[in-house]
């Protein structure tokens, strides 16, 4: 479910933001994602690896949890980029998307949880993508737009995927 499409800096403004937002439980994690294109204009999307949580095999962007040291989003973004594709790459976080929020069971321990997703639009600038988390990431896959199968995609990335292509 989209809940706004303004860019928040951190989780300050997240909170404020969150508390007219009747839909969204008192508990919740935050995550943040890039949709990064390269050089052909095809959107980079990686394959969920039997260690992720949810969404086991799915498509979708490259990001991860914010964590509490983590100075604001874009920050997280970055670190996250890095932690997932390595140090060869070089992807730039662009335009901000959209926030979404999802309901998930985390299949590490069998509990429901919410999360509010932030997406960002990014581009590939440069380098080689790693596979820096094989258990989590069993490699990367490009499309044009138009040529994604939706049913190979996570709940959340094709809720983003159709505003992306809206936009």
């Amino acid at each position: 479910m989209e809940l706004f499409s303004n860019e928040v800096k951190d989780m300050k403004e997240l909170v404020k933001i969150l508390e007219s937002k009747k839909e969204v439980p008192k508990e919740y994690k935050v995550a943040v994602i890039v949709f990064a294109f390269d050089k052909e204009n095809k959107i980079i999307l990686q394959r969920r690896g039997p260690g992720c949580r949810d969404e086991r095999f799915k498509l979708e962007g490259i990001g991860g949890g914010v964590k509490a040291t983590d100075s604001d989003f874009r920050s997280a973004l970055r670190r996250e980029i890095t932690e997932e594709v390595g140090k060869n790459a070089q992807i730039s976080i662009d335009t901000f998307i959209t926030a979404i929020g999802e309901k998930t069971l985390d299949l590490r321990d069998n509990k429901e949880k919410y999360w509010i997703l932030l997406a960002y639009k990014g581009t590939l600038k440069s380098g080689e993508l790693e596979i820096a988390e094989p258990d989590k990431n069993l490699g990367y896959e490009k499309y044009a737009l138009d040529d994604v199968n939706e049913n190979e995609l996570s709940v959340a990335t094709k809720e983003f995927y159709q505003i992306m292509k809206e936009k």
